[in-house]
Protein backbone atom coordinates (compact mmCIF):
# COMPACT_ATOMS: atom_id res chain seq x y z
CA UNK A 1 0.00 0.00 0.00
CA UNK A 2 3.13 2.56 0.58
CA UNK A 3 4.68 1.20 -2.15
CA UNK A 4 1.46 2.29 -4.38
CA UNK A 5 0.78 5.59 -2.85
CA UNK A 6 4.57 6.51 -3.15
CA UNK A 7 4.40 5.92 -7.29
CA UNK A 8 1.83 7.51 -7.59
CA UNK A 9 3.27 10.76 -5.80
CA UNK A 10 5.85 10.47 -8.36
CA UNK A 11 4.10 10.48 -11.19
CA UNK A 12 2.35 13.49 -10.16
CA UNK A 13 5.22 15.09 -9.41
CA UNK A 14 6.61 14.40 -13.07
CA UNK A 15 3.49 15.29 -14.64
CA UNK A 16 3.64 18.96 -12.64
CA UNK A 17 7.10 19.50 -13.45
CA UNK A 18 6.52 18.58 -17.33
CA UNK A 19 3.44 21.33 -17.54
CA UNK A 20 5.72 23.68 -15.46
CA UNK A 21 8.38 23.37 -18.53
CA UNK A 22 5.89 23.56 -20.99
CA UNK A 23 4.30 26.85 -19.81
CA UNK A 24 8.03 28.22 -18.90
CA UNK A 25 8.63 27.24 -22.65
CA UNK A 26 5.27 29.10 -23.88
CA UNK A 27 7.20 32.46 -22.49
CA UNK A 28 9.97 31.84 -25.56
CA UNK A 29 8.92 32.93 -29.28
CA UNK A 30 9.92 30.51 -31.98
CA UNK A 31 13.68 32.40 -32.20
CA UNK A 32 14.57 31.77 -28.48
CA UNK A 33 12.83 27.88 -29.08
CA UNK A 34 15.45 27.56 -31.48
CA UNK A 35 18.47 28.66 -29.87
CA UNK A 36 17.62 26.65 -26.61
CA UNK A 37 16.78 23.53 -28.26
CA UNK A 38 20.29 23.83 -30.16
CA UNK A 39 22.26 24.94 -26.51
CA UNK A 40 20.56 21.94 -25.48
CA UNK A 41 20.95 19.47 -28.58
CA UNK A 42 24.92 20.61 -28.35
CA UNK A 43 25.42 20.34 -25.04
CA UNK A 44 23.84 16.74 -24.84
CA UNK A 45 26.39 16.21 -27.79
CA UNK A 46 29.22 17.32 -26.03
CA UNK A 47 28.28 15.41 -22.80
CA UNK A 48 28.25 12.18 -25.21
CA UNK A 49 31.77 13.44 -26.77
CA UNK A 50 33.29 14.17 -23.23
CA UNK A 51 32.01 10.42 -22.19
CA UNK A 52 33.36 8.58 -24.99
CA UNK A 53 36.82 10.65 -25.17
CA UNK A 54 37.33 9.78 -21.60
CA UNK A 55 36.17 6.64 -22.08
CA UNK A 56 39.17 5.98 -24.65
CA UNK A 57 41.54 8.02 -23.28
CA UNK A 58 41.11 5.97 -19.63
CA UNK A 59 41.30 2.96 -21.30
CA UNK A 60 43.21 0.74 -23.38
CA UNK A 61 42.83 -2.44 -26.06
CA UNK A 62 43.77 -5.27 -24.64
CA UNK A 63 44.03 -8.97 -25.96
CA UNK A 64 41.10 -11.09 -25.17
CA UNK A 65 40.46 -14.53 -25.05
CA UNK A 66 38.51 -16.56 -27.76
CA UNK A 67 38.70 -16.13 -31.40
CA UNK A 68 39.68 -19.26 -34.17
CA UNK A 69 42.61 -18.76 -36.94
CA UNK A 70 42.65 -20.80 -40.00
CA UNK A 71 45.95 -21.32 -41.94
CA UNK A 72 46.12 -22.65 -45.49
CA UNK A 73 48.86 -24.88 -46.51
CA UNK A 74 49.84 -26.66 -49.61
CA UNK A 75 50.75 -30.42 -48.53
CA UNK A 76 49.17 -32.54 -45.93
CA UNK A 77 50.66 -33.87 -42.22
CA UNK A 78 51.94 -37.35 -42.24
CA UNK A 79 54.03 -37.57 -38.81
CA UNK A 80 53.05 -35.12 -36.48
CA UNK A 81 55.47 -36.52 -34.10
CA UNK A 82 59.02 -34.82 -33.39
CA UNK A 83 61.15 -37.83 -33.52
CA UNK A 84 59.84 -38.59 -37.46
CA UNK A 85 58.33 -34.97 -38.56
CA UNK A 86 61.64 -32.88 -39.93
CA UNK A 87 60.97 -33.89 -43.63
CA UNK A 88 58.11 -32.44 -43.47
CA UNK A 89 57.13 -29.17 -42.98
CA UNK A 90 53.42 -29.27 -42.40
CA UNK A 91 54.62 -32.16 -39.53
CA UNK A 92 57.18 -29.79 -38.09
CA UNK A 93 55.28 -27.08 -37.73
CA UNK A 94 52.24 -29.11 -35.71
CA UNK A 95 54.31 -30.93 -33.83
CA UNK A 96 56.07 -27.62 -32.64
CA UNK A 97 52.49 -26.31 -31.27
CA UNK A 98 51.20 -29.64 -29.94
CA UNK A 99 54.87 -31.09 -28.32
CA UNK A 100 57.01 -29.07 -25.77
CA UNK A 101 60.75 -29.17 -26.06
CA UNK A 102 63.61 -28.17 -23.58
CA UNK A 103 63.89 -25.27 -24.96
CA UNK A 104 62.37 -22.81 -27.83
CA UNK A 105 63.20 -19.77 -29.86
CA UNK A 106 61.69 -16.04 -29.29
CA UNK A 107 60.57 -13.43 -31.51
CA UNK A 108 64.25 -12.51 -32.37
CA UNK A 109 65.34 -16.05 -32.56
CA UNK A 110 67.35 -16.32 -29.49
CA UNK A 111 67.42 -19.86 -27.31
CA UNK A 112 64.95 -19.26 -24.40
CA UNK A 113 63.55 -22.08 -21.56
CA UNK A 114 60.50 -23.93 -22.54
CA UNK A 115 60.09 -27.04 -20.26
CA UNK A 116 63.64 -26.18 -18.92
CA UNK A 117 63.37 -24.03 -15.75
CA UNK A 118 66.99 -23.42 -15.57
CA UNK A 119 70.78 -25.15 -16.59
CA UNK A 120 73.77 -25.60 -15.84
CA UNK A 121 76.73 -26.40 -18.02
CA UNK A 122 79.78 -27.69 -16.68
CA UNK A 123 83.66 -25.85 -15.97
CA UNK A 124 84.64 -28.25 -18.99
CA UNK A 125 81.77 -27.36 -20.86
CA UNK A 126 80.77 -31.51 -21.58
CA UNK A 127 77.88 -31.50 -19.11
CA UNK A 128 74.43 -30.01 -18.99
CA UNK A 129 72.00 -30.60 -16.35
CA UNK A 130 68.52 -29.35 -17.02
CA UNK A 131 65.76 -28.42 -14.04
CA UNK A 132 61.98 -28.74 -15.91
CA UNK A 133 59.42 -26.78 -14.35
CA UNK A 134 56.89 -28.03 -11.76
CA UNK A 135 53.28 -29.22 -12.67
CA UNK A 136 53.37 -29.77 -16.00
CA UNK A 137 51.31 -32.30 -17.68
CA UNK A 138 50.35 -33.98 -20.60
CA UNK A 139 47.30 -33.11 -22.81
CA UNK A 140 45.45 -36.29 -21.05
CA UNK A 141 46.42 -34.98 -17.55
CA UNK A 142 49.15 -37.24 -16.56
CA UNK A 143 52.44 -35.37 -15.38
CA UNK A 144 55.31 -35.02 -17.42
CA UNK A 145 59.09 -35.98 -15.84
CA UNK A 146 62.42 -36.01 -16.76
CA UNK A 147 61.86 -39.90 -17.27
CA UNK A 148 59.71 -38.75 -20.31
CA UNK A 149 62.65 -36.66 -21.84
CA UNK A 150 65.45 -39.33 -21.27
CA UNK A 151 62.42 -41.56 -22.58
CA UNK A 152 62.70 -39.84 -25.89
CA UNK A 153 66.24 -39.07 -26.43
CA UNK A 154 66.95 -42.58 -25.85
CA UNK A 155 64.03 -43.59 -29.03
CA UNK A 156 66.15 -40.58 -30.60
CA UNK A 157 68.95 -42.72 -30.15
CA UNK A 158 67.46 -46.29 -31.19
CA UNK A 159 68.36 -46.35 -34.79
CA UNK A 160 65.49 -49.20 -35.15
CA UNK A 161 63.03 -46.52 -34.69
CA UNK A 162 64.40 -44.13 -36.92
CA UNK A 163 64.08 -40.78 -36.18
CA UNK A 164 65.36 -38.19 -38.44
CA UNK A 165 67.08 -36.65 -35.35
CA UNK A 166 69.61 -39.76 -34.74
CA UNK A 167 72.55 -38.16 -35.99
CA UNK A 168 72.33 -35.70 -33.58
CA UNK A 169 72.45 -37.44 -30.55
CA UNK A 170 74.48 -40.37 -30.85
CA UNK A 171 77.61 -39.26 -28.66
CA UNK A 172 75.10 -37.76 -26.14
CA UNK A 173 75.05 -39.62 -22.71
CA UNK A 174 71.46 -38.95 -21.00
CA UNK A 175 70.29 -39.84 -17.65
CA UNK A 176 67.11 -38.65 -15.30
CA UNK A 177 68.37 -37.65 -12.53
CA UNK A 178 65.17 -37.26 -10.35
CA UNK A 179 61.94 -36.10 -11.41
CA UNK A 180 62.63 -32.74 -12.50
CA UNK A 181 66.34 -33.09 -13.47
CA UNK A 182 67.72 -34.18 -16.71
CA UNK A 183 71.36 -34.47 -17.36
CA UNK A 184 73.26 -34.49 -20.78
CA UNK A 185 77.16 -35.69 -21.32
CA UNK A 186 78.89 -34.43 -24.08
CA UNK A 187 82.53 -36.59 -25.33
CA UNK A 188 83.30 -32.92 -26.75
CA UNK A 189 82.52 -29.04 -26.04
CA UNK A 190 80.08 -28.20 -28.41
CA UNK A 191 78.92 -24.45 -27.77
CA UNK A 192 75.45 -25.06 -30.12
CA UNK A 193 74.47 -28.20 -27.80
CA UNK A 194 71.31 -26.30 -26.75
CA UNK A 195 70.32 -25.57 -30.63
CA UNK A 196 69.86 -28.81 -29.99
CA UNK A 197 66.93 -29.78 -27.39
CA UNK A 198 64.58 -28.23 -29.12
CA UNK A 199 63.14 -31.44 -30.36
CA UNK A 200 59.79 -32.28 -28.96
CA UNK A 201 59.17 -35.09 -25.97
CA UNK A 202 56.92 -37.52 -26.12
CA UNK A 203 54.87 -39.10 -23.14
CA UNK A 204 56.58 -42.30 -22.07
CA UNK A 205 53.40 -43.76 -20.88
CA UNK A 206 51.96 -43.79 -24.26
CA UNK A 207 55.33 -44.62 -26.49
CA UNK A 208 56.77 -47.47 -24.12
CA UNK A 209 54.48 -50.14 -25.43
CA UNK A 210 54.76 -49.21 -29.16
CA UNK A 211 57.48 -50.90 -30.87
CA UNK A 212 59.71 -50.05 -33.58
CA UNK A 213 58.13 -51.98 -35.76
CA UNK A 214 54.83 -50.08 -35.21
CA UNK A 215 56.79 -46.79 -34.78
CA UNK A 216 55.77 -45.47 -38.16
CA UNK A 217 52.65 -46.33 -38.14
CA UNK A 218 50.56 -45.85 -34.93
CA UNK A 219 47.54 -43.68 -34.37
CA UNK A 220 49.33 -41.12 -31.94
CA UNK A 221 51.14 -39.94 -35.17
CA UNK A 222 47.96 -38.30 -36.35
CA UNK A 223 46.33 -38.04 -33.02
CA UNK A 224 49.24 -36.78 -30.85
CA UNK A 225 48.98 -36.47 -27.01
CA UNK A 226 51.52 -33.64 -25.90
CA UNK A 227 52.10 -30.54 -23.92
CA UNK A 228 52.45 -27.78 -25.65
CA UNK A 229 49.85 -24.57 -25.89
CA UNK A 230 47.56 -26.67 -28.06
CA UNK A 231 46.16 -29.84 -28.38
CA UNK A 232 44.85 -32.74 -30.69
CA UNK A 233 40.95 -32.15 -31.65
CA UNK A 234 39.93 -33.59 -34.85
CA UNK A 235 40.75 -33.89 -38.29
CA UNK A 236 38.76 -34.79 -41.61
CA UNK A 237 39.42 -36.66 -44.38
CA UNK A 238 38.17 -36.67 -48.26
CA UNK A 239 36.91 -39.55 -50.27
CA UNK A 240 40.37 -41.11 -51.51
CA UNK A 241 41.49 -41.06 -47.30
CA UNK A 242 43.98 -37.29 -47.66
CA UNK A 243 43.41 -35.55 -44.47
CA UNK A 244 42.04 -32.24 -45.77
CA UNK A 245 42.01 -30.21 -42.56
CA UNK A 246 42.89 -30.77 -38.68
CA UNK A 247 42.23 -28.80 -35.88
CA UNK A 248 43.68 -27.97 -32.28
CA UNK A 249 42.28 -26.10 -29.32
CA UNK A 250 44.11 -24.50 -26.43
CA UNK A 251 45.62 -26.36 -23.50
CA UNK A 252 43.74 -24.73 -20.56
CA UNK A 253 46.68 -26.73 -18.66
CA UNK A 254 49.29 -25.33 -19.85
CA UNK A 255 52.07 -24.69 -17.81
CA UNK A 256 52.97 -21.19 -19.79
CA UNK A 257 51.02 -17.80 -21.30
CA UNK A 258 47.84 -19.96 -22.05
CA UNK A 259 46.29 -18.71 -25.57
CA UNK A 260 44.58 -16.30 -26.50
CA UNK A 261 43.07 -18.55 -29.78
CA UNK A 262 40.92 -20.84 -28.36
CA UNK A 263 41.03 -22.51 -31.77
CA UNK A 264 43.66 -23.45 -34.54
CA UNK A 265 42.33 -25.00 -37.92
CA UNK A 266 44.37 -26.12 -40.88
CA UNK A 267 43.26 -26.39 -44.15
CA UNK A 268 45.33 -28.55 -46.99
CA UNK A 269 45.49 -27.68 -50.58
CA UNK A 270 47.41 -29.20 -53.78
CA UNK A 271 49.19 -25.57 -55.11
CA UNK A 272 49.60 -21.89 -54.05
CA UNK A 273 46.69 -21.23 -56.32
CA UNK A 274 44.48 -23.03 -54.08
CA UNK A 275 45.60 -21.24 -51.44
CA UNK A 276 45.57 -17.59 -52.79
CA UNK A 277 41.82 -18.53 -53.70
CA UNK A 278 40.96 -19.77 -50.54
CA UNK A 279 42.37 -16.35 -48.88
CA UNK A 280 40.52 -14.33 -51.07
CA UNK A 281 37.19 -16.33 -50.71
CA UNK A 282 37.93 -15.53 -46.71
CA UNK A 283 38.25 -19.23 -45.69
CA UNK A 284 41.64 -18.89 -44.02
CA UNK A 285 43.17 -16.16 -42.44
CA UNK A 286 46.41 -16.70 -43.41
CA UNK A 287 49.31 -18.63 -45.57
CA UNK A 288 53.11 -18.75 -46.35
CA UNK A 289 54.16 -17.79 -50.13
CA UNK A 290 56.11 -19.38 -52.07
CA UNK A 291 56.21 -17.36 -55.69
CA UNK A 292 57.34 -13.62 -54.31
CA UNK A 293 55.43 -12.50 -57.87
CA UNK A 294 52.25 -12.92 -55.91
CA UNK A 295 53.11 -10.92 -52.85
CA UNK A 296 52.38 -7.65 -54.98
CA UNK A 297 48.41 -8.35 -55.36
CA UNK A 298 48.33 -8.38 -51.15
CA UNK A 299 50.69 -5.33 -50.36
CA UNK A 300 47.78 -2.63 -51.59
CA UNK A 301 45.07 -4.64 -49.83
CA UNK A 302 43.84 -2.57 -46.99
CA UNK A 303 42.55 -5.53 -44.81
CA UNK A 304 46.10 -7.70 -45.26
CA UNK A 305 49.67 -7.75 -43.76
CA UNK A 306 52.59 -8.94 -45.83
CA UNK A 307 54.98 -10.20 -42.82
CA UNK A 308 58.75 -11.08 -43.82
CA UNK A 309 60.91 -13.37 -41.42
CA UNK A 310 64.42 -13.43 -41.65
CA UNK A 311 65.97 -16.71 -41.73
CA UNK A 312 69.31 -18.12 -41.38
CA UNK A 313 69.56 -19.00 -44.76
CA UNK A 314 71.98 -17.87 -47.62
CA UNK A 315 71.36 -19.29 -51.80
CA UNK A 316 74.93 -19.29 -53.31
CA UNK A 317 76.73 -21.25 -56.28
CA UNK A 318 78.89 -23.36 -55.44
CA UNK A 319 81.98 -24.43 -57.53
CA UNK A 320 83.01 -28.17 -57.89
CA UNK A 321 86.54 -27.60 -59.10
CA UNK A 322 87.21 -31.29 -59.87
CA UNK A 323 84.92 -31.82 -62.68
CA UNK A 324 85.77 -28.00 -64.60
CA UNK A 325 89.25 -26.72 -65.27
CA UNK A 326 88.20 -23.33 -65.99
CA UNK A 327 86.49 -23.30 -62.47
CA UNK A 328 89.76 -24.70 -60.79
CA UNK A 329 91.14 -21.54 -61.35
CA UNK A 330 90.33 -19.15 -58.85
CA UNK A 331 90.40 -16.05 -60.98
CA UNK A 332 87.80 -17.43 -62.75
CA UNK A 333 85.99 -17.77 -59.69
CA UNK A 334 86.46 -14.31 -58.66
CA UNK A 335 85.31 -12.66 -61.78
CA UNK A 336 82.37 -14.86 -61.36
CA UNK A 337 81.55 -13.63 -58.56
CA UNK A 338 82.44 -10.15 -59.45
CA UNK A 339 79.99 -10.09 -62.27
CA UNK A 340 76.28 -11.07 -60.36
CA UNK A 341 74.30 -8.20 -59.78
CA UNK A 342 72.65 -9.28 -56.92
CA UNK A 343 70.30 -6.25 -55.94
CA UNK A 344 69.07 -6.44 -59.42
CA UNK A 345 67.95 -10.62 -58.46
CA UNK A 346 66.93 -9.24 -55.17
CA UNK A 347 64.63 -6.55 -56.87
CA UNK A 348 63.32 -8.42 -59.99
CA UNK A 349 62.85 -11.93 -58.48
CA UNK A 350 62.27 -11.21 -54.86
CA UNK A 351 61.20 -8.04 -55.20
CA UNK A 352 62.76 -6.89 -52.22
CA UNK A 353 62.34 -9.40 -49.76
CA UNK A 354 65.85 -10.56 -49.77
CA UNK A 355 69.61 -9.14 -48.49
CA UNK A 356 72.67 -9.12 -50.61
CA UNK A 357 75.14 -11.88 -49.05
CA UNK A 358 78.77 -11.91 -50.10
CA UNK A 359 79.72 -14.97 -47.32
CA UNK A 360 78.49 -18.43 -45.27
CA UNK A 361 79.01 -16.35 -41.37
CA UNK A 362 77.30 -15.35 -39.40
CA UNK A 363 77.38 -13.58 -36.72
CA UNK A 364 76.60 -13.75 -32.51
CA UNK A 365 73.18 -12.54 -33.23
CA UNK A 366 72.27 -14.73 -36.83
CA UNK A 367 72.59 -11.99 -39.35
CA UNK A 368 75.04 -12.76 -41.91
CA UNK A 369 78.80 -10.97 -41.66
CA UNK A 370 80.00 -7.81 -42.37
CA UNK A 371 83.79 -8.76 -41.66
CA UNK A 372 85.14 -5.51 -43.38
CA UNK A 373 88.35 -7.78 -43.79
CA UNK A 374 86.82 -10.05 -45.98
CA UNK A 375 86.81 -9.07 -50.15
CA UNK A 376 83.26 -8.42 -51.00
CA UNK A 377 82.65 -9.00 -54.53
CA UNK A 378 80.30 -6.07 -55.17
CA UNK A 379 78.82 -6.34 -58.81
CA UNK A 380 81.33 -5.25 -60.93
CA UNK A 381 81.37 -6.34 -64.93
CA UNK A 382 84.72 -3.70 -65.25
CA UNK A 383 86.43 -5.61 -62.43
CA UNK A 384 85.55 -9.12 -63.52
CA UNK A 385 86.78 -8.61 -66.90
CA UNK A 386 90.09 -7.30 -65.52
CA UNK A 387 90.71 -10.14 -63.49
CA UNK A 388 89.79 -12.83 -66.37
CA UNK A 389 92.39 -10.68 -68.61
CA UNK A 390 95.07 -10.35 -66.11
CA UNK A 391 95.05 -14.01 -65.61
CA UNK A 392 95.00 -14.81 -69.66
CA UNK A 393 91.73 -15.51 -70.31
CA UNK A 394 91.14 -14.05 -73.78
CA UNK A 395 87.97 -12.73 -75.38
CA UNK A 396 87.08 -14.92 -79.05
CA UNK A 397 85.33 -13.30 -81.84
CA UNK A 398 82.06 -15.46 -80.33
CA UNK A 399 82.28 -13.87 -77.36
CA UNK A 400 83.51 -16.84 -75.37
CA UNK A 401 86.82 -16.44 -72.92
CA UNK A 402 89.80 -19.33 -74.04
CA UNK A 403 92.81 -19.63 -71.76
CA UNK A 404 95.33 -21.57 -73.10
CA UNK A 405 97.79 -24.06 -70.67
CA UNK A 406 100.36 -25.96 -72.20
CA UNK A 407 98.84 -26.08 -75.71
CA UNK A 408 95.42 -27.38 -74.21
CA UNK A 409 92.57 -24.18 -75.10
CA UNK A 410 90.18 -24.32 -72.30
CA UNK A 411 87.07 -22.63 -72.95
CA UNK A 412 84.63 -20.76 -70.22
CA UNK A 413 82.08 -22.87 -70.38
CA UNK A 414 80.40 -23.51 -67.15
CA UNK A 415 77.31 -26.00 -66.60
CA UNK A 416 74.49 -24.33 -64.31
CA UNK A 417 72.69 -26.42 -62.28
CA UNK A 418 69.29 -25.43 -59.93
CA UNK A 419 65.81 -27.00 -58.93
CA UNK A 420 63.24 -25.82 -60.58
CA UNK A 421 62.02 -23.29 -57.76
CA UNK A 422 60.54 -20.22 -59.62
CA UNK A 423 62.49 -18.12 -57.97
CA UNK A 424 65.74 -20.22 -58.27
CA UNK A 425 64.90 -20.56 -62.11
CA UNK A 426 64.45 -17.01 -62.63
CA UNK A 427 67.80 -16.23 -60.75
CA UNK A 428 69.97 -18.82 -62.55
CA UNK A 429 68.45 -17.30 -65.68
CA UNK A 430 69.76 -13.66 -64.71
CA UNK A 431 73.16 -15.42 -63.29
CA UNK A 432 73.29 -16.95 -67.13
CA UNK A 433 73.07 -13.11 -68.81
CA UNK A 434 75.53 -11.53 -66.50
CA UNK A 435 78.06 -14.37 -66.63
CA UNK A 436 77.81 -13.70 -70.49
CA UNK A 437 78.28 -10.02 -70.31
CA UNK A 438 82.17 -11.08 -69.36
CA UNK A 439 82.41 -13.95 -71.69
CA UNK A 440 81.09 -16.84 -70.51
CA UNK A 441 78.92 -19.71 -72.13
CA UNK A 442 76.54 -20.96 -69.45
CA UNK A 443 74.19 -23.60 -69.63
CA UNK A 444 71.69 -23.92 -66.91
CA UNK A 445 70.06 -26.94 -66.04
CA UNK A 446 67.02 -26.87 -64.35
CA UNK A 447 65.50 -30.31 -62.74
CA UNK A 448 62.91 -31.27 -60.25
CA UNK A 449 64.58 -31.04 -56.38
CA UNK A 450 64.19 -34.71 -56.32
CA UNK A 451 66.39 -35.45 -59.12
CA UNK A 452 69.45 -32.42 -58.32
CA UNK A 453 69.68 -34.34 -54.77
CA UNK A 454 70.11 -37.76 -56.05
CA UNK A 455 71.84 -37.33 -58.86
CA UNK A 456 73.80 -34.21 -58.60
CA UNK A 457 74.59 -33.21 -55.01
CA UNK A 458 74.51 -37.06 -53.96
CA UNK A 459 76.84 -37.89 -56.11
CA UNK A 460 78.96 -34.42 -56.57
CA UNK A 461 77.98 -34.25 -60.31
CA UNK A 462 77.91 -31.15 -61.30
CA UNK A 463 80.47 -27.99 -62.07
CA UNK A 464 78.33 -25.51 -60.64
CA UNK A 465 75.56 -25.62 -58.23
CA UNK A 466 72.84 -23.06 -57.33
CA UNK A 467 71.33 -24.06 -53.83
CA UNK A 468 70.22 -22.58 -50.43
CA UNK A 469 71.89 -23.92 -47.22
CA UNK A 470 70.13 -23.41 -43.56
CA UNK A 471 71.73 -22.79 -40.09
CA UNK A 472 70.48 -25.44 -37.58
CA UNK A 473 68.94 -23.20 -34.62
CA UNK A 474 70.25 -19.62 -33.92
CA UNK A 475 73.72 -20.80 -33.82
CA UNK A 476 76.03 -19.50 -36.54
CA UNK A 477 78.35 -22.72 -36.81
CA UNK A 478 78.98 -23.43 -40.81
CA UNK A 479 81.18 -26.71 -40.02
CA UNK A 480 78.74 -28.81 -41.94
CA UNK A 481 78.77 -26.92 -44.88
CA UNK A 482 82.64 -25.60 -44.85
CA UNK A 483 84.59 -28.65 -43.35
CA UNK A 484 86.82 -30.86 -45.68
CA UNK A 485 85.26 -34.50 -43.48
CA UNK A 486 82.29 -33.24 -45.65
CA UNK A 487 83.05 -33.31 -48.82
CA UNK A 488 81.25 -36.69 -49.53
CA UNK A 489 77.73 -37.74 -48.99
CA UNK A 490 75.64 -37.44 -46.72
CA UNK A 491 77.87 -34.38 -45.89
CA UNK A 492 76.78 -30.90 -46.39
CA UNK A 493 80.19 -29.25 -48.24
CA UNK A 494 78.44 -28.31 -51.95
CA UNK A 495 81.69 -26.21 -52.81
CA UNK A 496 83.87 -29.75 -51.61
CA UNK A 497 86.10 -27.25 -49.97
CA UNK A 498 89.12 -28.44 -48.43
CA UNK A 499 91.24 -25.96 -46.70
CA UNK A 500 93.65 -26.72 -43.47
CA UNK A 501 93.22 -24.18 -41.84
CA UNK A 502 89.49 -23.32 -42.73
CA UNK A 503 89.00 -27.03 -40.94
CA UNK A 504 91.31 -26.15 -38.14
CA UNK A 505 89.01 -22.82 -37.80
CA UNK A 506 85.72 -24.62 -37.85
CA UNK A 507 86.65 -27.20 -34.98
CA UNK A 508 88.13 -24.83 -32.75
CA UNK A 509 85.08 -22.45 -33.06
CA UNK A 510 82.33 -24.70 -32.24
CA UNK A 511 84.39 -25.86 -29.00
CA UNK A 512 84.32 -21.71 -27.21
CA UNK A 513 81.23 -20.80 -25.66
CA UNK A 514 82.29 -16.89 -25.70
CA UNK A 515 80.87 -15.30 -28.36
CA UNK A 516 83.50 -12.88 -29.02
CA UNK A 517 86.46 -15.29 -29.62
CA UNK A 518 84.22 -17.54 -31.50
CA UNK A 519 83.43 -14.60 -33.62
CA UNK A 520 87.50 -13.76 -34.21
CA UNK A 521 87.31 -17.23 -35.34
CA UNK A 522 84.65 -17.06 -37.76
CA UNK A 523 86.33 -13.93 -38.96
CA UNK A 524 89.53 -15.41 -39.62
CA UNK A 525 87.23 -18.44 -41.58
CA UNK A 526 85.43 -15.74 -43.74
CA UNK A 527 88.58 -13.96 -44.70
CA UNK A 528 90.10 -17.26 -45.77
CA UNK A 529 86.25 -18.69 -47.71
CA UNK A 530 86.26 -15.57 -49.60
CA UNK A 531 89.97 -14.93 -50.83
CA UNK A 532 89.50 -18.63 -52.01
CA UNK A 533 86.00 -18.30 -53.51
CA UNK A 534 84.65 -21.54 -53.51
CA UNK A 535 81.25 -20.34 -54.17
CA UNK A 536 79.17 -17.03 -55.07
CA UNK A 537 77.76 -16.20 -52.66
CA UNK A 538 74.11 -14.35 -53.26
CA UNK A 539 71.19 -13.29 -51.35
CA UNK A 540 69.19 -14.56 -48.03
CA UNK A 541 65.75 -14.65 -49.19
CA UNK A 542 62.79 -13.83 -46.64
CA UNK A 543 60.31 -16.14 -45.58
CA UNK A 544 56.97 -13.91 -46.40
CA UNK A 545 53.32 -14.86 -44.84
CA UNK A 546 50.37 -13.48 -45.74
CA UNK A 547 47.86 -12.82 -42.89
CA UNK A 548 44.32 -10.79 -42.50
CA UNK A 549 44.95 -7.82 -40.52
CA UNK A 550 42.31 -8.98 -37.82
CA UNK A 551 44.97 -11.15 -36.67
CA UNK A 552 47.29 -9.23 -33.99
CA UNK A 553 50.53 -10.29 -31.83
CA UNK A 554 52.96 -11.45 -34.57
CA UNK A 555 55.58 -9.87 -33.10
CA UNK A 556 58.64 -12.76 -34.16
CA UNK A 557 61.04 -10.93 -36.53
CA UNK A 558 62.97 -13.93 -37.33
CA UNK A 559 62.34 -17.75 -37.49
CA UNK A 560 65.45 -20.57 -37.43
CA UNK A 561 63.16 -22.04 -39.53
CA UNK A 562 59.56 -21.46 -41.49
CA UNK A 563 57.77 -24.26 -40.31
CA UNK A 564 58.35 -22.94 -36.48
CA UNK A 565 56.62 -19.66 -37.38
CA UNK A 566 54.31 -20.32 -34.76
CA UNK A 567 56.62 -20.29 -31.74
CA UNK A 568 54.95 -16.99 -30.55
CA UNK A 569 51.42 -17.84 -31.24
CA UNK A 570 50.62 -17.44 -27.44
CA UNK A 571 50.68 -14.19 -28.25
CA UNK A 572 48.06 -14.04 -30.90
CA UNK A 573 44.95 -12.85 -31.01
CA UNK A 574 41.74 -11.54 -32.72
CA UNK A 575 39.53 -10.68 -29.79
CA UNK A 576 40.13 -7.32 -27.97
CA UNK A 577 38.60 -6.05 -24.79
CA UNK A 578 39.36 -2.22 -23.23
CA UNK A 579 40.58 -2.01 -19.35
CA UNK A 580 41.57 0.99 -17.56
CA UNK A 581 45.08 2.30 -18.13
CA UNK A 582 47.87 2.17 -15.16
Amino acid sequence: MKKSSYTEATKSSLKSSSKKIKSWVKIFNKKEKTVLYCAIFLFVFALAGWSVYYYFSSTKEVAAQGGEYTEGIVGKPIYVNPLLSQTNEIDVALSDLIYSSLFKYGKNAEIKNDLAESYQVSENKKTYTIKIKEDVKWHDGKPLTAEDIYFTVRLIQNPQFKSTLRSSFQDVEVEAVDERTVKFKLQEPFSPFLNKLTFGILPKHIFKNISSGNFLINEFNLKPVGSGPFEFSNFEKDEQDNIISYQLIANDEYYGQRPYLEQLNFSFYTSEKELIDAYNKKEINGFGIFSYDNIKQFEDDKTTRVKSFEIPRYFSVFYNQTKSKALSDKNVRRALSYAINREQIINEVFHGYAREVYSPVLDSFGKFSSNDEAEKYFYSTEEAKKILEEAGWEEQDNGIRVKTNDDEKIELKIALVCANWSPLEKSAEKIKKQWEEVGAEVEVKTLEINEVQQNYIKTRDYEALLFGQEYFGNDPDPYHFWHSSEKQDPGKNLAVFDEEEADKLLEEAREIHDVNKREEKYNQLEKIITEESPASFLFSADYVYIVNDKVKGLGTQSVTNPALRFQQINDWYINTKRVKKD
